[in-house]
């Protein structure tokens, strides 16, 4: 009866533990300006029942883009926003099961649009890039996608870790 009891109390303090370990979800505001507006899809009368948005993370360092997609209530909401409007935008930055953070647009300007994790429309273009000399000449350019230092204190939702 005591091992079963201590098992029991073993497996409530790792419960514990781990609630307290989490990872917690985190919000940030920013700006984006955006570059691309486009009706994915339309019903049969003509009404977009998704809508994606290409924008730039002007206030990032190096080129960091996001494509926003969002569904039939988003796009009637995010209508009125144009090709070069910069935009307010609220960012979560979750936690991803497969082992590493994610972040997503919660709010373009005040449009909700609720983040689908498995949607295939919504993603992030990241990069910095380098010319690459060879006896003080331009023989090309490296790219690196990993957040650099420069990034994260600048835009900390896009850390990975």
């Amino acid at each position: 009866m005591k091992s079963a009891a201590s098992v029991a109390l073993g497996v409530l303090l790792a419960g514990v533990t781990t609630l307290g370990c989490g990872h917690k979800d985190e919000r940030f505001e920013s700006a984006l300006q955006i570059i691309r507006k486009e009706a994915v899809e339309k019903d049969e009368k003509g009404v977009v029942t998704a809508m994606d948005f290409e924008a730039e993370w002007d206030a990032c360092p190096g080129d960091q883009y996001q494509v926003i997609r969002g569904g039939k209530e988003f796009a009637a909401c995010a209508a009125k926003y144009e090709p070069g409007d910069y935009v307010p935008v609220i960012v979560k930055h979750f936690w991803d099961p497969r082992g590493y953070y994610r972040f997503d647009i919660e709010r373009l300007g005040d449009c909700e649009r609720p983040i689908d994790t498995d949607a295939y429309g919504s993603y992030e273009k990241s990069a910095e890039c380098k010319d690459v000399i060879d006896y003080d000449r331009k023989i090309g350019f490296e790219c690196s996608r990993r957040p650099f230092r420069g990034l994260l204190k600048r835009c900390p939702w896009m850390a990975r870790e």
